[in-house]
């Protein structure tokens, strides 16, 4: 079992923006990716522009898929003008 953190930081003023895309993101990588176990977007605590995307896949060709998706393509390129810069990922591996 594989995970992700993917730590995003929004442009002020763009948050209304990035979420509706972010969340379209999260619906369709949920509604077309079998090998995710969880896929959710969480906005940062007392940080008005920060978001993290919490990720779990059953095994590396789940990951290996969720990259080459056209809607994770596709809504990731959408994402890119409302962020600073560009995500932070951290890969981890469960613990068995």
């Amino acid at each position: 079992m594989i995970g992700a953190v993917a730590e995003l930081t929004v442009k002020e003023g763009s948050q209304a923006e990035f979420e509706k895309v972010a969340l379209d993101l999260e619906a369709a990588v949920n509604a077309n990716e079998p090998g995710i176990i969880f896929y959710k977007l969480f906005k940062v605590r007392d940080a008005s522009n920060k978001y993290i995307f919490m990720e779990q896949y059953a095994a590396a060709a789940a990951v290996d898929a969720h990259r080459a998706a056209e809607h994770f393509k596709r809504l990731g390129r959408a994402m890119g003008p409302f962020l600073e810069g560009a995500p932070t990922i951290t890969r981890m591996d469960k613990v068995s």
